[in-house]
């Protein structure tokens, strides 16, 4: 580093240095929930401490005495056969509440509370259920069985809760066994007494133009030097040989579009099923190889088979998500990859279940990627992954077809099967 340089760095440090100091605290960071709104949580979060079964006395009457038998025996039962504690709260979670009605974020947060691992199970004022699995030997996406989820009565929600909580816990209880682990919670609501203020997506910055006099000078010399070493460093990979392919992570893509062309389609299907398949060349050992190979296969001749038809755009959209399944099972080392998410596939992994309406389909929990779970039902309509047809766009889950029976592997585990029966190949 020669002496000018040493100059330019040395000047934005000192420059930069005391206007980090002097900045405030992040404004991305929420506004801690008020002690007093906490009291519901400790509440629950004490008497579960106590019995694992907790039942809000507003809503007492939704389980009667023999009621509440059954289920704490279908609770024992489920906790014996997975190995951890099963709690169940039956709660009204209204959108003024904590956790904005939300029942996935009371779920962590009581699980937070609480501070142990095992199945919760929650019932609100909906007479839906969610579940939250923390550290439970269970691979809950699994379940193609929604059962008891929702009250087939709407008009007398609690009248067969007690005999759709033992069906749930039963179904949950015999699904598959994986790894435990601990589910993310990817988005939180507003900053509590904040809900509804507005806030700029992206605020302006307008910095003084003297603090940009004074930065820009340093920085740019800084960046000179900067961009030097990194002309270095990428001689140097050149000529270092890249790790397996298998090891890099297959990332996410929120802004896929929702309504592709079949010549994007084509491209970025192409592009899938080359990673795919370096990422199968030293895959020998790996858990997830027999799943890949299969999803290669099936792609593969999907890819083909559709070449530039716009009548098959769904099918070269499965040809992305198959590829990136496949890719994902070898990055994970799993044959049984999570599933995509089901507004729209193309957005890559889901990341949890939420309940949802599209179109005329039948409400049901179903797997969303990050980006959309948190989202208001009319963005959800807006982000659904369409094809043309006779009548305009049409939404995925509404053209008849393989795509709609398997929903795009977000419906169990039966996608390559599937696939391999509707392309006639074993």
């Amino acid at each position: 580093m020669n002496a000018i340089t040493r100059i330019l760095v040395a000047t934005a440090l000192t420059v930069v240095a005391p206007l980090l100091a002097a900045a405030p605290a992040a404004a991305s960071e929420p506004t801690p929930v008020p002690s007093y709104a906490q009291h519901r949580l400790d509440r629950v979060a004490a008497a579960l401490a106590k019995d694992p079964l907790f039942v809000d006395p507003d809503m007492a009457p939704a389980l009667d005495e023999t009621g509440r038998a059954r289920v704490r025996a279908a609770m024992d039962s489920a906790a014996r056969t997975i190995g951890t504690p099963v709690y169940v709260v039956v709660i009204p979670n209204k959108s003024e509440s904590e956790s904005q009605g939300r029942d996935d974020v009371f779920l962590h947060w009581i699980h937070d509370r609480l501070g142990r691992d095992g199945l919760y199970l929650m019932v609100s004022s909906s007479a839906w259920f969610e579940e939250e699995a923390f550290g439970v030997p269970r691979r809950l996406w699994s379940i193609d069985d929604d059962r008891g989820e929702r009250p087939a009565d709407s008009e007398n929600r609690f009248a067969d809760l007690a005999d759709r909580l033992v069906t749930r816990l039963r179904i949950i209880q015999d699904a598959p066994s994986r790894a435990p682990r601990t589910p993310r919670l990817y988005t939180t609501p507003d900053p509590f007494g904040k809900e509804h203020t507005l806030r700029p997506v992206e605020p302006e910055t307008k910095a003084p133009f003297l603090t940009g006099l004074l930065l820009a000078g340093p920085f740019a010399g800084a960046t000179l030097y900067g961009a030097g070493l990194g002309v270095v460093a990428y001689r140097r990979r050149r000529r270092t040989p890249r790790p397996a392919a298998a090891a890099e992570a297959v990332e996410a893509h929120p802004s896929a579009p929702a309504e592709p062309s079949v010549k994007w389609l084509r491209r970025t299907g192409s592009k899938e099923l080359d990673q795919l398949r370096n990422a199968m060349a030293d895959s020998e050992g790996n858990p997830g190889r027999e799943y890949a190979v299969s999803a290669y296969d099936v792609a593969q001749i999907l890819y083909d088979d559709a070449g530039d038809d716009p009548d098959r755009s769904l099918d070269l959209a499965g040809v992305i998500v198959v590829a990136r399944l496949g890719r994902a099972a070898l990055t994970q080392k799993t044959a049984q990859p999570p599933p995509p998410c089901f507004v729209n596939p193309l957005h890559g992994q889901s990341a949890q279940r939420r309940k949802m309406q599209l179109g005329d389909r039948t409400a049901r929990k179903r797997p969303v990627c990050a980006s959309c779970a948190g989202r208001t039902m009319t963005a959800l309509d807006q982000r659904t992954l369409r094809v043309q047809g006779p009548d305009g766009p049409r939404p995925h889950y509404a053209v008849p077809g393989v795509w709609k029976d398997t929903a795009f592997g977000t419906g169990g585990d039966h996608l390559i099967p599937r696939l391999q029966e509707y392309l006639g190949v074993d």
